[in-house]
């Protein structure tokens, strides 16, 4: 039985780590990123390629009319993706 709680603390060990999906620059459109001097908290829907899509607290680093770059803390250290802007809404602190 012990080993089997090794097992599974290094598998959650491995799968904090798997990045989460972003989208490709082509996705981006033409306009112009505008990058946040501060960043505003949001909630955004962050697709994963080993779990099933979560909602999570973020901040938008920078956005246009397709995107937001968003970035959120984790145990592991802060992750950040690319999302499309329709899955991030403004989050009050």
């Amino acid at each position: 039985m012990g080993s089997t709680l090794v097992t599974d603390e290094k598998l959650q060990q491995v799968l904090v780590r798997i990045p989460p999906c972003t989208l490709p620059m082509q996705a981006y459109g033409p306009q112009e990123v505008m990058w946040a001097r501060k960043r505003p908290p949001v909630w955004a829907w962050v697709s994963w390629p080993h779990k099933p899509a979560e909602r999570l607290e973020a901040w938008a680093e920078g956005w246009n009319d397709r995107v937001v770059f968003v970035r959120w803390n984790t145990p592991a250290g802060d992750v950040s993706t690319v999302v499309w802007r329709n899955a991030v809404t403004k989050r009050t602190t």
